[in-house]
């Protein structure tokens, strides 16, 4: 499990007196990994007072498919009853070190990632890119070899 820090300020909750915030991480779809297979069931945090939370989550870099999380914040009465959703369709994707929420990303309109090294990735995702450099050409830092792309893993 990859652990997520953060806090509601990092992403706009402001003020948190009077306020109940939850936060639900959701995959966008189930998800098969060398270990498992996971359903989309949220996972629901409730941040500390002072709007902190840690959130465990697996790892979206080590799914078979390019998958991601939806993160929205639910904001509840003192009943426990929502009253609104912030944020319905953020997405984020948690690499195996985890990180802060501020530092995360999702898929974008490029879903291209390049990995430029001269061995190729451990848990590359569907459509990555690896430029396999040339050890031969040590003349160049910027040297060029063989381009591969992944389509199905």
């Amino acid at each position: 499990m990859a652990v997520v820090t953060g806090t509601l300020y990092d992403i706009g909750g402001g003020h948190l007196a009077g306020k109940f915030p939850e936060l639900v991480f959701e995959l966008n779809d189930t998800a098969a990994t060398a270990g498992g297979v996971y359903v989309t069931e949220p996972n629901v945090i409730t941040p500390a007072g002072d709007g902190s939370f840690t959130a465990n989550l697996p790892a979206t870099d080590l799914m078979r498919d390019d998958n991601f999380y939806k993160l929205s914040i639910r904001w509840l009465d003192t009943a426990g009853n929502s009253t609104r959703v912030d944020f319905p369709e953020w997405k984020i994707r948690v690499p195996t070190g985890g990180g802060t929420l501020g530092d995360l990303r999702g898929p974008g309109s490029n879903l291209s990632m390049v990995y430029v090294s001269l061995t190729a990735p451990e848990h590359p995702i569907p459509f990555m890119l690896w430029l396999e450099q040339d050890p031969d050409d040590t003349t160049n830092p910027a040297n060029t070899g063989k381009l591969y792309r992944w389509e199905n893993i």
